[in-house]
């Protein structure tokens, strides 16, 4: 990999991070490690929850799809595995299913996405 990719990838998982800091704000005190594979659809971070002593590990094997025609991102997750058992447990619950993001801020989430190149 050179160093402009080095760099695109450093810099994408630096927007993610924060996208997720913001959005999960009332439960993470701090993402340790982030980072997503586009070519494995794989996401994996490291972060200490509110009221965890210790931080936890999530890996998450994804699939994204884009209806730009109707302003829909569908999210399905195919495998995940979080360190902490109760949550790894119920996360277990959501696999296979489809998750739809519509509404008013959709079509800056699909450009985020595109621009990203996350799906």
């Amino acid at each position: 990999m050179n160093w402009l990719n080095i760099l695109a990838n450093k810099s994408k998982n630096l927007v993610v991070k924060i996208a997720v800091q913001r959005y999960f704000r009332k439960y993470i005190n701090r993402i340790l490690e982030l980072s997503i594979d586009n070519q494995q659809h794989k996401f994996h971070a490291t972060v200490e929850l509110k009221g965890e002593e210790k931080p936890i590990t999530i890996d998450i094997e994804y699939e994204l799809s884009i209806n730009e025609q109707d302003s829909i991102v569908q999210a399905k997750a195919h495998n995940i595995l979080i360190s902490k058992e109760w949550m790894n447990l119920i996360a277990q619950e959501a696999l296979h299913r489809d998750y739809h993001i519509s509404g008013k801020g959709t079509v800056r989430i699909i450009k985020l996405i595109r621009k990203l190149g996350i799906a």
